[in-house]
């Protein structure tokens, strides 16, 4: 099983982190409970009705069926698994059981929301942008910032 936490970086915060992701990631690494004045001051809180809508809406063509209790989301693929999505005030925790597509599935799913989207799976010492920025992209958010 593969396990992520997902955190929407604040606007403001995302030009200085990229190039320093291996920084954020030992920052988050600890775990959101543990240094959560930081990951509230870099991070976005969650909006539930948002992921709500992308889980129902985007996913739902991607899975057979989708059970949702609370702040819990359970996503099946009778060929591709299952994943598991609890909601937090500032992470996405997510649970994946089969083929890497589901990953995939999420990611994209998410990254239409937004490019602020950063992902940590702390077992494999992973992590990274589900919607990387371009080069040229980022020189210009640099340069509009400055």
């Amino acid at each position: 099983m593969r396990k992520y936490e997902i955190f929407k970086i604040k606007s403001e915060y995302q030009s200085f982190i990229m190039g320093r992701e291996r920084l954020l990631f030992e920052l988050l690494a600890v775990g959101p409970s543990t240094n959560y004045q930081e990951i509230e001051y870099l991070c976005d809180q969650l909006n539930e009705m948002e992921i709500d809508q992308i889980i129902r809406h985007k996913l739902s063509k991607c899975f057979d069926k989708i059970d949702s209790h609370r702040n819990e989301y359970r996503l099946t693929h009778l060929i591709k698994g299952e994943v598991f999505i609890k909601l937090g005030t500032h992470c996405i925790e997510v649970y994946c059981q089969g083929s890497r597509m589901l990953d995939l599935d999420l990611f994209v799913a998410l990254s239409t929301a937004t490019d602020r989207f950063f992902a940590v799976m702390n077992e494999q010492e992973e992590c990274g942008w589900l919607k990387p920025v371009k080069y040229s992209e980022r020189m210009i958010l640099e340069n509009t910032l400055v």
